[in-house]
């Protein structure tokens, strides 16, 4: 995956580079990408973000693709050149460890930018980026149930619930999905 670029937003892929970056600390990133990066903005305890660095960067090594790939995108506001969010694209395996086709979808934008849409510009590019790629044919994302804003994003970048399990809705997107 290359850098893509939005009306307002950089998405830089999050391969294994940025990955170590990250785990040496918000400074090392920061000057590796050569942007600013707000206090505690990756220090999100409900992702456990930090502490899955290690995990994830083992995951790099092991699947080519989604080391090709990256763990999804940084997401840098071009305005402000600061890192305000990340979306995730995780290739489901098979059994095998072999790309099935499908893709998980996920997202998070930084407290103080939320609400100004960039949370869906963010997914929509990753969405019409992923849906060129010719191995891919269905995204999924999961949100909490009581999570009204992710829902709406979800539904606006052409995302369908499809079922629930306890109190997470999982959303589906198939390969009808034409690209913008």
């Amino acid at each position: 995956m290359n850098n893509l670029v939005t009306k307002r937003l950089h998405l830089i892929p999050f391969k294994q580079n940025l990955v170590q970056a990250t785990i040496r600390g918000d400074g090392e990133l920061a000057k590796v990408l050569g942007i600013k990066i707000l206090p505690n903005s990756l220090d999100r305890e409900e992702f456990n973000f930090r502490e899955s660095l290690p995990g994830l960067s083992d995951i790099l090594d092991k699947y080519p693709l989604q080391r090709e790939w990256g763990w999804g995108s940084l997401v840098i506001h071009q305005a402000d050149n600061t890192l305000i969010g990340h979306v995730m694209l995780k290739i489901i395996p098979d059994a095998t460890g072999s790309p099935t086709g499908s893709l998980e979808l996920g997202y998070f934008i930084i407290p103080s930018y939320r609400q100004q849409g960039y949370g869906t510009e963010a997914t929509k590019a990753m969405l019409d980026w992923a849906f060129t790629q010719p191995e891919i044919d269905t995204m999924t994302a999961g949100c909490d149930a009581d999570n009204i804003a992710s829902q709406r994003l979800l539904e606006k970048i052409g995302m369908e619930h499809t079922e629930t399990r306890g109190d997470i809705l999982v959303w589906k997107l198939g390969n009808a999905y034409v690209p913008a």
